[in-house]
């Protein structure tokens, strides 16, 4: 314990420890000196924090203070967060959060000393906390709690007598961990650990299995692995629970339905699992009853008894405003298809570009099989930035076309809506359908964002709420999305305006900067047009050599002008007036490139900075404020 109690700290009377104390954090139940009114205090001594923290900053206190529920409304999943401040001085380095106090049992003994759980109630209250469990994602642009126990979680009776539930211990939250673990892993419960944490895997599906076992106590008031986690008693340890986990089936003693989607939660295969929480909180919806239509509605709001649909009220009325509700959920006009045509035959030069798509894209989707046996993954997602008009549109369809996948894209405009979350609601929609696309034709589908940065801009601050929240779950649909078989890629000319949580590997895993295009491709380009088109004689490497600084869609309109101008010349002389090189190097002349000098250096300088920053990245604890 840091202070012993009795102690005035910050105007708080320490009054009571809660909870287990690690060598460098304390809670303490307290009670404000002026109004005798009780609080939560977190306490964080901070010349002992372990190496994983980054620079004393504290994650729990920076998402605690961020939290607001999905619909901007209040606070409804987390206890309410008061204020926090630090105390440097010769004797003490600490930081300091106090919270919103209620009447608080952990879930733990609330379970183990209430003989008469109403099973309805609880679920429905499970219900919200997975709502409380996908906002805390988003307040981590997609990260995760990581600490989800029956101790971590929070019960206590409203005003009206109603069961609460509230989200604690968030003394672990960071962003997904792929082995180099951000945040004190000795902490979260052996327990509730899912087999992938053994080597350091912390992700949303983590969350799912602990939420699952969460579940299963409610349920049956035993952990699945219980004879296990008895036989093994003070020895316990992860290696341990994984390796009886792995050689004994889980013990489920509930209702068929129930025990599905317990089962699906707790699998030990993360690729059978709910992929997101939203899948999760669609199966307790249905199994109790809550009006939602499908995965995309969830999260707009905390449900309480009266939205549960009574057995038989299966009325005129409900049925019409159900309707009603699926009509108001806006939805993407935008088309997925399959494409047709010559793949990267039709790609004048980007060599280098092509051999890495192929490479680390196309040959694995033409190759899935033997791939999984090396457990090699197509890359999530693709960002393809650079000046304008340098040809990453054109490649993205030509990309697709050379894997077979379906394909579909993606103007900001298609995605806008005049309703609260309609542009929220409308990625979704496009991912799922995306998601069922692949499934019904058992082939991936490309979806190719343009313009990205106005898509999912920076956020700060002052951020449009509803744009922040777009950028959200664009984060969370990007979180492997290739293992539902829906890939992104994406183009830009802005990489300095994307949110930096965007491009994060788990979503955007390569990220190609597009030049202008060298003589090699402006030679291929300027080939690739005239073949379309009557034309004399010409000398494309001379050509090349004019266009030096043009991109490709400047060549493209140089062409294009030519054959305009010869058009021209045919009409009046009434025969065939070919493209000739004397009118193409007039039409050069006369045409500036798009992309100056200078701006070229800006973009060239900016790359050099981005790779510069990538190389020199250290993993850093895990938050993003949004």
């Amino acid at each position: 314990m840091l202070f012993e109690l009795d102690t005035n700290l910050e105007g708080y009377n320490l009054i009571g420890l809660l909870g287990k104390s690690t060598s460098y954090r304390d809670v303490y139940h307290v009670r404000e000196e002026n109004s005798d009114k009780d609080m939560i205090m977190i306490v964080y001594n901070l010349k002992a924090l372990p190496d994983c923290f980054d620079e004393d900053v504290i994650p729990e206190f920076e998402v605690a203070k961020n939290l607001v529920n999905i619909t901007g409304e209040t606070k409804l999943m987390f206890p309410e967060f008061v204020e926090h401040g630090h105390l440097v001085d010769e004797f003490v380095a600490i930081s300091w959060m106090v919270l919103e106090y209620e009447n608080y049992t952990t879930l733990h003994d609330y379970i183990f000393s209430n003989n008469s759980i109403d099973e309805k109630e609880i679920l429905l209250q499970f219900y919200n906390l997975l709502i409380g469990i996908k906002e805390l994602s988003w307040q981590l642009g997609g990260g995760c709690h990581n600490n989800i126990s029956t101790n971590s979680v929070l019960v206590y009776n409203d005003k009206d007598g109603n069961t609460k539930l509230r989200i604690a211990g968030l003394n672990c939250v960071s962003m997904k961990c792929e082995g180099t673990v951000t945040f004190d892993r000795t902490i979260p419960s052996v327990l509730f650990k899912a087999p992938e944490t053994l080597i350091g895997h912390y992700n949303i599906k983590t969350d799912i299995f602990a939420l699952g076992i969460l579940l299963a106590y409610i349920l049956q008031k035993k952990h699945p692995w219980e004879e296990g986690i008895t036989s093994y008693g003070e020895n316990l340890n992860d290696a341990r629970m994984v390796r009886y986990m792995k050689d004994n089936d889980a013990q489920l003693d509930m209702e068929e339905p129930l025990k599905k989607i317990v089962a699906r939660a707790i699998s030990l295969k993360p690729s059978r699992r709910f992929q997101n929480i939203e899948e999760f909180a669609f199966a307790i919806a249905k199994y109790l009853g809550i009006e939602q239509q499908r995965e995309s509605d969830f999260l707009t709001k905390e449900v309480s008894k009266k939205d549960i649909f009574k057995q038989n009220s299966n009325t005129e009325e409900t049925a019409e405003d159900s309707k009603q509700q699926v009509l108001s959920q806006p939805k993407s006009n935008v088309k997925i298809e399959r494409v047709t045509g010559n793949g990267f035959k039709d790609v004048a030069g980007m060599e280098q570009l092509k051999c890495k798509l192929t490479r680390n894209f196309v040959s694995i989707m033409q190759n899935r099989e033997l791939a999984e046996q090396f457990h090699i993954t197509p890359p999530n997602g693709i960002l393809l930035w650079g000046p304008p008009g340098t040809g990453k549109s054109f490649i993205s369809k030509k990309l697709a076309e050379e894997s077979g996948l379906l394909f579909s894209v993606i103007n900001p405009s298609d995605l806008g809506s005049i309703y609260i979350h309609g542009s929220q609601n409308m990625i979704a929609d496009l991912f799922n359908r995306g998601e069922e696309m692949a499934a019904k034709n058992n082939c991936g589908v490309l979806l190719v964002f343009e313009e990205f940065d106005s898509l999912v801009p920076k956020r700060g601050t002052n951020d449009d709420n509803n744009q922040a929240n777009e950028v959200a779950e664009f984060l969370t649909r990007l979180n492997d999305c290739a293992n539902k078989n829906v890939f992104v890629v994406a183009t830009t000319n802005r990489i300095d305006a994307i949110d930096p949580a965007i491009i994060r590997h788990g979503r955007v895993d390569e990220i190609i900067y597009v030049g202008l295009p060298d003589d090699n491709a402006r030679k291929e380009l300027i080939e690739l047009e005239l073949v379309k088109r009557p034309h004399d004689e010409i000398d494309t490497n001379h050509i090349a050599k004019l266009t030096h600084g043009y991109t490709s869609s400047d060549i493209s309109f140089i062409v294009k002008e030519c054959a305009r101008r010869s058009f021209d010349v045919s009409v009046q002389a009434k025969h065939l007036v070919k493209i000739n090189q004397d009118l193409l190097e007039r039409t050069i002349a006369e045409t500036r490139p798009s992309v100056t000098p200078d701006e070229l250096k800006q973009y060239e300088k900016m790359n050099e900075k981005f790779i510069k920053g990538k190389n020199n990245e250290r993993p850093r604890i895990g938050f993003n404020i949004i």
